[in-house]
């Protein structure tokens, strides 16, 4: 099975949260705060892995967390930080986000650095970062900020500098094996290819990519096994060689396979393309001339770029190879067309809010204050309101009608609004 589309689930880590401590020895007999930050969590990166062919590795690997930071402690020690994780993809491998319309998030390519795709939580602050000068007790800490969530897409489309189309059995099986040493299976029955098949020739100091993708059959066809379901892949070739047996009607499959190239994407009839005569026989009574004659007449752009070949290794053969081998000078590792690359925004949603019934505060910062202190603890609590009341929120919250003895939710807590 050759897998080119898969759906991830990744989370990058969470920040550590951040400790309340008070220190209190024979050099401080005061005591004083001392609660160390919580360490950042691990981030997700992404990366071009050049061995890599396919995205069948992920088959049964679905879900990708980065490691959590540790929490602070005591002495003003910092957790640590959480490990990134790198996944690594193939080249051509488009990521969106399923969540959000499949906006693409980045194309990875062998020319791409590793991208920092989600940053890990940063770690919430020990009560250390809270002393002021009217607070030298302060028993607020944050919980570490959390990670991020997203269900990814990732779409490949390998590259080649040459890709073989054609009908089911048509012979471009053969042209691999004869040409390569990749093991492809041939028969004379259709759909022999299930999958696309990738085989490297080298020549001249170079390697020829050349790519060949299962038989490709008329729209009103239903084949899961036919090459319509990789056409995608032909966007980054950068020659299409057409693959039709001899004994068919050339012109009318030459039709064929140009309307289903054009309906999939016209910018395809803008490549380098050409045409490979399959199963020829130099025994056979048919007037190749005439036929080279009407095939240029009808397409002017597969002059010089038919070749001939038969089921064995001859002249033709390379000449062929000869012209794959040109390819390469001209191709770029790139994709045809422009691709939007839309980031991911951040989250504008209200600070504050009303439900009806209570004020909810849903700010981040003092989200991660709230649950990681102990709002259970009267101390804490006034201690807590105070930090609000000297906050923009606290005019927020004036904004939107909230007066004395009104609810107040921040995360699990709930509590009255004193003024």
């Amino acid at each position: 099975m050759y897998i080119d589309k898969v759906i991830i689930n990744i989370k990058s880590g969470d920040g550590g949260k951040g400790s309340i401590s008070f220190n209190q020895d024979s050099k401080n007999s005061r005591g004083g705060p001392d609660g160390g930050n919580g360490g950042k969590g691990g981030s997700i990166w992404i990366m071009c892995d050049k061995n890599m062919s396919s995205l069948n590795s992920f088959r049964h690997s679905k879900f990708f967390n980065a490691e959590n930071g540790g929490n602070g402690s005591d002495q003003k020690k910092t957790g640590l930080n959480g490990k990134d994780l790198f996944i690594k993809v193939p080249d051509g491998t488009l990521i969106r986000d399923v969540k959000k319309e499949k906006n693409l998030i980045a194309v990875i390519t062998t020319e791409s650095e590793p991208i920092e795709l989600f940053k890990g939580g940063k770690g919430g602050r020990g009560n250390v970062a809270f002393v002021t000068s009217k607070n030298k007790e302060p028993l607020l800490a944050e919980a570490g900020e959390k990670g991020s969530n997203y269900q990814l897409e990732l779409d490949l489309r390998f590259f080649s500098n040459v890709c073989l189309i054609g009908r089911p059995n048509s012979g471009k099986s053969n042209i691999i094996r004869n040409i390569s040493n990749a093991k492809v299976e041939v028969a004379e029955y259709p759909f022999t290819t299930k999958q696309p098949v990738l085989a490297s020739i080298s020549r001249g100091f170079k390697n020829i990519k050349i790519a060949e993708i299962p038989g490709l059959v008329s729209h009103n066809e239903k084949n899961l096994a036919s090459g319509n379901n990789y056409l995608k892949h032909l966007l980054r070739t950068n020659t299409i060689v057409m693959v039709i047996d001899i004994n068919n009607d050339i012109l009318k499959e030459i039709k064929f396979l140009l309307d289903i190239v054009n309906n999939f994407n016209p910018i395809l009839s803008k490549k380098n393309i050409g045409l490979i005569i399959s199963k020829y026989d130099s025994k056979s009574k048919l007037n190749i001339s005439q036929l080279l004659s009407e095939i240029i007449n009808n397409f002017n752009f597969f002059k010089n770029k038919i070749f001939l070949l038969s089921k064995s290794f001859d002249k033709q053969t390379e000449e062929f190879l000869a012209f794959a081998y040109n390819s390469i000078n001209s191709f770029e590792n790139k994709f045809d067309i422009d691709l939007p690359i839309i980031s991911l925004k951040k989250n504008n949603d209200k600070r504050v809010v009303y439900d009806g019934d209570s004020f909810i505060i849903k700010d981040k910062q003092f989200v991660q204050l709230a649950e990681g202190s102990n709002l259970n603890n009267w101390k804490t609590l006034i201690q807590f309101q105070y930090k609000l009341k000297s906050s923009k929120i606290s005019k927020e919250l004036e904004n939107i009608g909230i007066k004395r003895g009104d609810t107040l939710k921040i995360g699990e807590y709930s509590f009255n609004w004193e003024e």
